[in-house]
């Protein structure tokens, strides 16, 4: 193994959860880091990566650079390319996987990097209620918040500690967004539509999803939700999204 590789190796090992070290506000629901005087957002996307970098008052900083990527043991040099006020690169990536990606910028004249890491997705044994919902989730949400609940670029991520129980989005707020939708207010994904699949009611068992998967991947607890009997392999895994 190269020295190089080596290095993402023990980065890897590093038990660091999908949204850590928070160092600005992740307006496409990515993780943030701060590099010198300016923000770097980096998020996973299914098959590909997406990188945004401000400055202290939130402006867009043009960039350009790359993405060292360990995956599965393999690492790979992904280059991006701008796309508006984001740069942009295909990658052999889902947001269920592990990842560890280290950023080689340069933005307004300065070097910038960030390392980000994200453990792979967990999925737990579900109670009848949660199991519904995983189904109406499948139907209704996933297009714009993905299958693994990380976000799109439709969506935000309900994997976040900001739709934690407790952490500002009650059981009774998310269920009124899922039921009704909502007005954009904290991402820059613009409004959140009402579902128009979800029927009256059905509402709780798409909550009840969401809070196991919250639970079993580092987001808050629900142990109504996820079923306590079954193990989980050892795993306490890390990572949501119930209004723009």
């Amino acid at each position: 193994m190269n020295k190089s590789l080596f290095a993402l190796a023990v980065l890897a090992t590093l038990s660091a959860p999908a949204f850590a070290h928070q160092a600005a506000t992740p307006f496409y629901g990515g993780q943030t880091a701060a590099s010198g005087d300016l923000h770097v957002e980096f998020a996973i996307r299914d098959g590909g990566l997406r990188v945004w970098v401000r400055d202290h008052a939130e402006k867009p900083v043009a960039a350009t650079g790359k993405v060292t990527l360990l995956l599965g043991g393999a690492k790979s040099e992904i280059t991006l390319r701008a796309d508006g006020d984001r740069l942009v690169g295909e990658a052999p990536v889902k947001t269920a996987d592990k990842v560890v990606a280290v950023l080689a910028l340069s933005a307004g004249g300065k070097a910038v990097s960030a390392r980000f890491a994200q453990e792979a997705l967990v999925q737990p044994a579900l109670n009848a209620g949660a199991s519904v919902g995983q189904g109406l989730f499948a139907a209704n949400c996933a297009s714009c918040h993905g299958p693994s609940l990380r976000g799109t670029d439709q969506g935000p991520p309900l994997l976040h500690a900001w739709y934690a129980p407790g952490g500002g989005h009650d059981d009774t707020q998310v269920l009124k967004v899922i039921g009704n939708g909502t007005q954009g207010h904290m991402w820059k994904f613009g409004d959140m539509p009402k579902p128009e699949g979800v029927k009256a009611g059905q509402e709780k068992d798409i909550l009840a999803y969401i809070r196991a998967m919250q639970a079993a991947n580092g987001i808050g607890a629900a142990p109504s939700a996820a079923m306590p009997a079954m193990p989980m392999d050892g795993h306490a895994g890390h990572g949501g999204h119930t209004g723009h």
